[in-house]
Parts: C-alpha cells; sequence; structure tokens
C-alpha cells in the first residue's frame, strides 16, 4: 500500500510546460466545440434541451479530467532554466546604490577605453 506513494508525489510534482499548456487549452476548446455542436444537433432533432445539456456536461467533464491533471504528455518540451549564480547578487549589495547619471558616465567612459 506505501509503494504508490512515491507515485503519486512524482507524478503531482511534475509541471505542464509552455507548449503542454497551448495544446491542453486547445484541446480543452475543441472537444467543448464539438461535444456542444453534436449536443446541439441532437437535443434539435430529439426537441429536448436536456440532452444538449448532457453532451455539454460530459464534454466538459471528459475535457477536465484529460486537461487539469500535469499529465506526463503535457511536459514532453521542459523548459531548460539558466543556472542560479548567487556571486552576481553578492556583488550587487555590496555595491552602493549609485543614480542613473553616473551610472550612465561610467558607461561611456568604459566604451571610449575599448575604442
Amino acid at each position: 500500500p506505501h509503494a504508490a506513494a512515491p507515485e503519486l508525489s512524482a507524478l503531482l510534482a511534475r509541471s505542464m510546460d509552455f507548449k503542454g499548456q497551448f495544446w491542453c487549452e486547445r484541446f480543452f476548446q475543441v472537444l467543448v466545440v464539438l461535444f456542444g455542436l453534436a449536443g446541439f444537433a441532437v437535443g434539435y432533432m430529439k426537441q429536448d434541451f436536456r440532452v444538449t445539456f448532457q453532451f455539454l456536461s460530459a464534454g466538459g467533464g471528459i475535457s477536465a479530467v484529460i486537461c487539469l491533471p500535469d499529465w506526463p504528455w503535457w511536459n514532453r518540451n521542459p523548459v531548460s532554466w539558466i543556472p542560479y549564480d548567487s556571486e552576481e547578487e553578492e556583488e550587487e549589495e555590496e555595491e552602493p546604490a549609485k543614480p542613473k547619471k553616473e551610472k550612465n558616465k561610467e558607461k561611456k567612459k568604459k566604451s571610449q577605453k575599448a575604442q
């Protein structure tokens, strides 16, 4: 019974990448529209609004089960983040805050020296 806990936590720890978010949202929209159109057609033929509502509810429920969890297939293009460098942050804290004019002057001096 305890063996399933690590698998569940690994599944919950995943996050959807940007392309996965795009395709998940597109899939959700298409699925709801298709179920809505089918529900409208069947409801119109039967002259029963309840059938239309049932189709829309089924489409919403199915799309929620497919799109809401962060399933592995929504994370096929993970983002590679730049590693964090704490040395840069320490250097910024050591330097006192300078007005923009002084910073611009320093940049000009450095560019003139480089030439």
